[in-house]
């Protein structure tokens, strides 16, 4: 056997297209890796270049909008703070309080998130086993296990 090659699509990119890359764009927490660039470019069955012109102009747009809903965000909690009423006062608290946790510039956020799990029980695994024959009302004794370091 040969290799393989990828015939590489022809013609203008398409909006679907433009779509999908923005959406993983978009459902990345730091910059793509460059695997992540050439898994795009097998999959699209486009060019490094081009999907690095789809990547740039989806980060940009990105930009644009984050710069609209903060502002819109801003101003909807300043009009929330000067109505005075408790109401008001209340929504300006939650929408500040939001803004605070997820702020962040360069990796540093303004405070980090308080964890869910406070116990520091870790999650935990609920497995259930039916068995024919036995009584099904009886509710199955929980075993709790703890965790151990490996």
């Amino acid at each position: 056997m040969g290799t393989r090659t990828t015939l590489r699509r022809a013609g203008a990119i398409t909006e679907a297209e433009r779509h999908f890359v923005a959406q993983v764009v978009l459902d990345q927490p730091r910059e793509l890796t460059p695997s992540q660039i050439h898994g795009l470019t097998k999959v699209l069955r486009r060019s490094k270049e081009a999907v690095k012109s789809m990547i740039e102009d989806a980060q940009a747009k990105f930009r644009e909008n984050a710069e609209f809903y903060v502002d819109a965000h801003k101003a909807s909690v300043q009009r929330a703070l000067s109505s005075g009423t408790i109401a008001g006062l209340e929504v300006a608290q939650k929408g500040s309080q939001w803004a605070i946790e997820r702020t962040s510039a360069e990796g540093a956020r303004i405070i980090e998130k308080a964890s869910a799990d406070v116990s520091g029980a870790g999650p935990r695994v609920m497995i259930g086993i039916q068995v024919g024959g036995l009584d099904a009302t009886k509710a199955p004794p929980a075993i709790d296990v703890t965790a151990t370091e490996v």
